[in-house]
């Protein structure tokens, strides 16, 4: 489980079972600074790469995070989209739906914490 805080909310993310979910963990606490990423995700570089085992999809979904191994970004999505011919590994789910409008509405560049 990882939580996402940020405009004074906190999202609790219901996680996979990987090494890739593993490692980030390790890393946190983290303060991502994270920017608009064309109309369906926010992406913040992580410190290091984790291992990149988890389940790998090109069908990213609201409400869903991600690792994108391509720029070692943690993604925060917020609009469905086919990403097709590009993978991303799939890290969990906010059990509050509500993210994804609060990003929908968002400035282009936040900050958020990210805790175990």
């Amino acid at each position: 489980m990882m939580k996402v805080i940020w405009n004074e909310k906190e999202f609790t993310i219901t996680t996979e079972d990987s090494t890739t979910v593993r490692d980030i963990i390790q890393m946190l606490p983290l303060k991502l600074k994270m920017r608009r990423n064309g109309p369906v995700e926010f992406v913040g570089d992580l410190p290091q790469k984790p291992v990149n085992d988890g389940r790998k999809t090109s069908i990213v979904k609201p409400n869903e995070v991600y690792y994108y191994a391509g720029w070692n970004v943690l993604c925060l999505n917020y609009a469905p989209a086919d990403i097709s011919p590009y993978d991303i590994t799939y890290l969990g789910k906010a059990e509050d739906e509500s993210l994804a409008e609060l990003l929908k509405e968002a400035p282009d560049n936040i900050e958020v914490r990210v805790e175990g």
